[in-house]
């Protein structure tokens, strides 16, 4: 009795501290955003011009600052015949909330630093209960085909006068012709179209089709600038797409097209079949044309026969042509297979598609060929779900930190994620080859995949390509197919050696991208790092990894004493590896100072809120059949809390893993060189269970 008494008293004040950690951790936004309007904004140097005289000289000449006015949505037409403003720029913004005070200067030096930018949008968030700044909208940079799908844009905007006067005739007739019924400004019809998504919405399409924004950019220039700072408080609840958000509408066709669909496969001639008969039965129409190429890189003689019988008897409906089963016994290379696989057919249009997909509606290859008819675009991705789930497989590709991550892997579909993220139209810095399509003159201009590549991150390495040389790859996440995923080669995190294989074809990645280390921009800095983008980056995340505390390291010669290995405590490791290559990239030189590890451990079952942790590292040799460990001796490292409310909308049915997050520093010298495995020592602080498990991971330490 006075045990259970004991025990319920110390988990009582285990949750008390827990709640009380969660609560000051769950209001980090806020306090950062306040803190940030609290900062002076940094005044910007205007770039230098020369003007030559009539002698022949050249004197330095900067513009002036441009003087800044505040117009809302509804009264565009106030400010469309304004004379003598050749020098003001305007701030366009909704009525439902308003600019945070710093506003207007940021925005007014945005434009004195950045000439070739003739508009510009930022970040946005929401008023909550008490004034708490809450859901903030981090927005990718300028998305052409995302806009054309919502208004994302949102509560403001600002453009230079000169723009926003050139483009005057064009909204004028615009607004006519989605509805507006008289030509004198400021009558009741008028007013009721500027008051609508109208005014702001159409004014915005016409000043980015005058500034040649819907258009093939040069190189990574962006034609319309975005403010990655939250400068706008919207009132609580209000929609920020103002009515027109991520929708799942058809689009046409420019003209008919073929399509050439590329399958490389090997000794799954059940799944191909699959695959096969799903793409014939949800595929129709007389503008789609399209044949089949398999490529075999060295299927079983029984298996080759069966290849030969499904593509023989496949029914040639729907648009289907012709299917082309080409075997050659080869090491696996998925980059050569499709670069062979695109020598042998002659589509306009080339999708490159896993054996293991499984269509499942009618329509999605005509909406993919339609975002790729469109001459600004690149590759274009498809939603992928998990089968007989509404989990997400893909739904495009962001590149974080250190390389490429799925968002919203295996979350649920059925949720509108991060302001329709899993919804509509999107461009991302790219999508999976699992389904990717992409005109033929463009697959050929880029030269195909990366052969170097031969397993993994090729396409990651075609896509980025392919947005280097200015196009914008798009992700159609109003169609979704069925991912059989993993059929093909297995899962890259079950085996150590194949850990260790996609470790290095990263680096490779990106090496040949440097410039895009911790960068992309079609996904906000301030957004999570992680595998999921459905929370927001608290404050303390903000925080540079250099002013973690290096963790203490402690050595247990014959292991944790009275721990049980079980499967119940669950580890994720998302990033292990050197200090410098997390902070500077791959490319990094001349900083050694230790190793970075950072994940999420949680205890299935059970209230989180009771237990305490710390990282475990064992040594471990290599051998054919992965890695061992080499001594019952084990190295554990305090954890620092890591707030992860992305974990909790993950694990709803799980009890307080809020803070199930955990980031560590090891300083250099403090582990001998060798490959160490990864575990979690989970002590329960209301009795003495102790559980451990282990993952497959490895942080390999250097001399």
């Amino acid at each position: 009795m006075l045990k259970d008494l004991a025990k319920k008293t110390l988990a009582t004040k285990r949750k008390t501290k827990y709640n009380r950690v969660v609560k000051a951790k769950s209001s980090a936004y806020d306090k950062w955003q306040r803190q940030g309007e609290k900062e002076p904004v940094i005044k910007a140097e205007a770039p230098v011009y020369y003007e030559e005289n009539e002698d022949g000289t050249l004197v330095p000449y900067k513009k002036p600052e441009p003087e800044v006015k505040v117009v809302p949505y509804a009264k565009v037409w106030e400010v469309s015949d304004a004379k003598g403003d050749e020098n003001v720029v305007y701030i366009f913004v909704s009525p439902k909330g308003k600019l945070t005070k710093r506003a207007t200067e940021v925005i007014k030096q945005y434009f004195v630093a950045h000439p070739e930018h003739d508009i510009v949008y930022g970040d946005e968030d929401e008023i909550g209960k008490g004034g708490k700044y809450i859901h903030p909208f981090f927005k990718p940079d300028w998305s052409p085909d995302s806009y054309l799908n919502a208004f994302y844009i949102g509560s403001y905007f600002a453009c230079r006068a000169t723009t926003m006067h050139a483009a005057a005739p064009e909204y004028d007739n615009a607004v006519r012709m989605l509805g507006g019924t008289s030509n004198k400004k400021n009558s009741p019809e008028q007013v009721g179209l500027e008051a609508s998504l109208l005014s702001a919405d159409v004014l915005f399409c016409m000043l980015a089709i005058h500034v040649r924004a819907f258009a093939k950019r040069t190189g990574m220039e962006l034609p319309i600038g975005h403010i990655r700072e939250v400068l706008f408080h919207r009132n609580s609840e209000q929609d920020v797409f103002y009515g027109r958000t991520f929708h799942n509408s058809k689009h046409m066709l420019l003209r008919p097209a073929t399509v050439s669909i590329i399958i490389p496969s090997k000794d799954h001639p059940e799944v191909l079949q699959q695959c096969l008969n799903s793409i014939i039965n949800t595929t129709g129409g007389d503008n789609i044309k399209y044949d089949i190429v398999i490529i075999d890189n060295g299927s079983s003689a029984s298996n080759r026969v069966k290849y030969g019988v499904y593509c023989s008897r496949a029914e040639r409906k729907n648009g289907l042509i012709k299917i082309n089963y080409i075997y050659k016994s080869q090491e696996f290379n998925f980059s050569a297979m499709c670069n062979q696989g695109a020598r042998a057919c002659n589509g306009e249009y080339l999708l490159f598609l896993n054996d293991d997909i499984e269509a499942v509606k009618e329509g999605w290859l005509r909406e993919m060929l339609s975002q790729a008819q469109l001459g600004h675009v690149g590759c274009v991705g498809a939603k992928l779900i998990y089968p007989d789930t509404d989990l997400i497989q893909h739904c495009g590709i962001a590149n974080v930190r250190r390389g490429p991550v799925h968002k919203l892997q295996k979350m649920h579909d059925g949720k509108n994620h991060y302001f329709g993220y899993n919804r509509g139209v999107h461009n991302f810095i790219g999508v999976t080859a699992a389904c990717l399509m992409i005109s033929r003159k463009k697959f050929n201009d880029i030269g195909g995949f990366p052969e170097e590549l031969k397993v993994a991150f090729n396409d990651v390495d075609f896509c980025y390509t392919v947005m280097e040389k200015g196009y914008y790859n798009v992700c159609c996440n109003h169609v979704y197919l069925y991912h059989h995923e993993s059929l093909t080669r297995g899962l890259d995190n079950l085996d150590p050696k194949k850990m260790e294989r996609l470790a290095v074809e990263g680096d490779t990645l990106m090496k040949r991208h440097a410039h895009l280390y911790n960068f992309d921009p079609f996904y906000s800095p301030h957004l999570t790092e992680d595998e999921t983008i459905s929370a927001i980056i608290p404050r303390e995340d903000y925080t540079p990894v250099e002013d973690i505390p290096y963790a203490r390291v402690s050595v247990h010669e014959h292991g944790i004493k009275g721990a049980r290995e079980d499967q119940c405590l669950r580890i994720g490791c998302e990033y292990n590896g050197s200090l410098r290559n997390w902070l500077y990239g791959v490319t990094a030189e001349g900083y050694d100072d230790g190793y970075y590890l950072k994940g999420y451990s949680f205890v299935i079952g059970s209230d989180n809120a009771i237990y305490e942790k710390r990282l475990l590292l064992r040594l471990v040799e290599r051998h054919e059949d992965g890695a061992g460990p080499v001594e019952p001796k084990v190295f554990s490292v305090p954890t620092y809390v890591w707030y992860r409310p992305d974990i909790k909308v993950r694990l709803q049915d799980q009890v307080n893993v809020d803070l199930t997050g955990y980031k560590v520093k090891i300083r250099k010298g403090d582990l001998v060189p060798g490959y160490y495995q990864i575990g979690m020592l989970a002590v329960d602080k209301t009795s003495h269970l102790k559980l451990v498990n282990w993952v497959p991971n490895i942080l390999n330490v250097k001399k």
